[in-house]
């Protein structure tokens, strides 16, 4: 008999975001975005910015934020398309502003285009990519059935040393807290969870890389560090089972939008 095909379906809700695990011959499995899970976390600075600006201003920073990273992404992984397309460095950067400058003019307006492409160049210029191997995948959906979560990580590449690496794209206005840092820890932990999982062979390291208009920070997560995070996302995930309703989004997917 052959083994079931698993197909996992992003669901963005009013709700919130959530993944389907839809499995042939059987009901749906409702997961949690890693993402979800995470907003467990507190964060004093978001926290204080709300108290300082009101959060009507608070949520329209965060569209204009958005947007701007929704530009940076799309040239990065255009970049990492290419790489894994075995393309050079130079034609790599002719496929990658052409393909996501023409894309992304059609939804957003060129000064939010330009601040990608600035924060894409940060990331371009700084060396990072000189230790990519193989690009092993670009944005991927991960998910645990053991642990009950998924989510959706940026790259994924062999390094120099044939080490595998999970890496995430990160956008800023200014160098990130340390609070929010410690999230970005725990969520490509998430990621390294499921990803060892799925294929059964383990993750070296992950990687926060965040470009912000004065440089960039790449933070790494591995060893001890790692092991800490994934314990640590591992008990938040277990806190938000223990509160999470599947109802709205099991509603929603029968709508079948």
């Amino acid at each position: 008999m052959g083994k079931k095909k698993h197909v996992l379906q992003r669901i963005d809700t009013p709700s919130g975001r959530a993944y389907a695990l839809l499995r042939e011959g059987d009901k749906a499995l409702f997961l949690p975005s890693v993402t979800s899970v995470l907003s467990l976390k507190h964060s004093a600075y978001l926290a204080e910015l709300e108290q300082q600006i009101g959060k009507e201003d608070l949520q329209r920073i965060s569209e204009r934020a958005a947007k701007r990273g929704t530009a940076m992404h799309l040239f990065l992984e255009n970049y990492m398309i290419c790489l894994q397309k075995k393309g050079d460095a130079d034609m790599c950067l002719l496929y990658t502003q052409r393909k996501s400058t023409d894309a992304l003019l059609h939804d957003m307006d060129k000064e939010r285009v330009d601040v990608g492409r600035s924060l894409f160049y940060n990331v371009y210029h700084s060396g990072l990519f000189d230790k990519i191997k193989k690009v092993i995948f670009t944005e991927k959906f991960l998910h645990s059935e053991k642990f009950l979560f998924a989510g959706t990580t940026d790259f994924g590449f062999l390094d120099i040393d044939d080490y595998i690496v999970i890496t995430d794209f990160k956008s800023a206005s200014s160098p990130r807290d340390e609070d929010t840092i410690d999230k970005y820890r725990c969520q490509v932990a998430a990621y390294a969870i499921a990803f060892e999982e799925m294929y059964n062979k383990p993750v070296h390291r992950g990687e926060i890389w965040i470009s912000h208009p004065d440089g960039l920070q790449c933070i790494e997560v591995l060893g001890e560090d790692m092991e800490v995070k994934k314990k640590e996302f591992l008990e938040l995930c277990d806190a938000y089972h223990s509160m999470w309703d599947t109802k709205p989004f099991e509603d929603y997917m029968a709508l079948d939008i």
